[in-house]
């Protein structure tokens, strides 16, 4: 996928006047913490449509969408806003880093196709054709713009077990490249405040991925190669994965991430919980944008906001689909950022 490159104008606060103003003023529309709550209260998901309809990402949800195309429909909607704030911006690379992630969720869908079998599964918000996935898979011999995303593929090829095939594997080598692909995307945008908060995240979730292929004995994937981006970071993820590695909570607590210590050291799955503790502690930061009018920060800050909001409802219909009491849907959902 192609990253526009950045111009001049990019780096003038003045030139951001049209898009920060948009951003705040979608940023009116998003969900409180109330809000969110009152979602919880849902009976069933047909009582859940009827609530989402106050929402930004479901504002334009038609009428008789059926309760089951919830989530696919909300996934397209939110792919829609990114691009809407990416066509109002002097750099669309700040909506990219947001793009990215989805194209890398239709490619591991197709990456999981190509490796384990199954049937093609459309994903909602993507515009990659399919040709180019079949490209990356196919051969590294490809355009600069695919190069991770072959990469991807070659280690799935050739450095996942016959015997441990398994779809999480494949998540976690394509989430590795995957942060790779940001971080250049972060870098080519020039914004040092940006990148900061993307180098945060992005470390903190590669920590995540490691931590995974320690607790499924995947610990011998060690991605030398796709993690030579990361610098002294670099070092404290794969601390995760090394036999002597000690209190796993360390590294996280040594990227950033003081929150940790709050998870047993013993905990039997604590994935979900981390994850949810990396998108706060990134929320946390991005909340410094509040203070800047205009520029790219403040656009991020409301992408991030909108991301956080996607994820939260994503996981309200899926727990209401199951029939989850309220409470233990709220257990694992992100702090909104307004």
């Amino acid at each position: 996928m192609a990253v526009a490159a950045t111009t001049p104008a990019a780096h003038d606060p003045a030139a951001w006047t049209y898009a920060s103003g948009l951003a705040s003023a979608l940023e009116g529309r998003l969900l409180t913490q109330r809000a969110t709550q009152e979602l919880l209260d849902a009976r069933d998901l047909d009582d859940l449509v009827t609530r989402v309809r106050q929402s930004l990402l479901f504002a334009d949800l038609a009428e008789g969408t059926a309760a089951l195309d919830l989530a696919e429909t909300m996934e397209a909607a939110y792919a829609a806003g990114i691009r809407t704030i990416r066509d109002a911006c002097p750099a669309p690379a700040v909506a990219e880093l947001f793009l990215l992630p989805i194209e890398w969720q239709a490619y591991r869908v197709y990456l999981r196709e190509q490796a384990l079998g199954g049937q093609p599964v459309d994903t909602p918000g993507s515009a990659v054709p399919r040709e180019a996935w079949e490209r990356c898979w196919a051969t590294p011999d490809v355009e600069p713009r695919w190069a991770r995303f072959a990469a991807a593929a070659l280690n799935v090829r050739e450095k996942m077990p016959r015997e441990k095939h398994d779809e999480r594997l494949v998540d976690e080598i394509s989430e590795v490249y995957q942060a790779r692909d940001i971080t250049h995307a972060a870098t080519r945008l020039g914004n040092p405040q940006i990148l900061a908060w993307v180098t945060t995240w992005l470390e903190l979730r590669l920590a995540l991925a490691l931590l995974r292929c320690a607790r499924n004995d995947w610990g011998h994937i060690r991605y030398v190669d796709a993690l030579d981006d990361f610098g002294v970071g670099q070092q404290e993820i794969l601390a995760l994965v090394t036999p002597d590695r000690g209190d796993w909570r360390t590294p996280f607590a040594h990227l950033g991430l003081p929150t940790i210590l709050s998870v047993p050291d013993d905990h039997r799955d604590p994935a979900p919980t981390v994850a949810r503790l990396i998108d706060d502690r990134v929320t946390d930061l991005v909340r410094d944008a509040r203070g800047i009018p205009f520029g790219p920060e403040p656009v991020f800050a409301f992408l991030w906001a909108l991301r956080v909001e996607a994820v939260n409802l994503k996981q309200i219909v899926a727990g209401v689909a199951a029939g989850l009491p309220g409470d233990a849907i709220a257990q694992e959902m992100r702090a909104p950022y307004v």
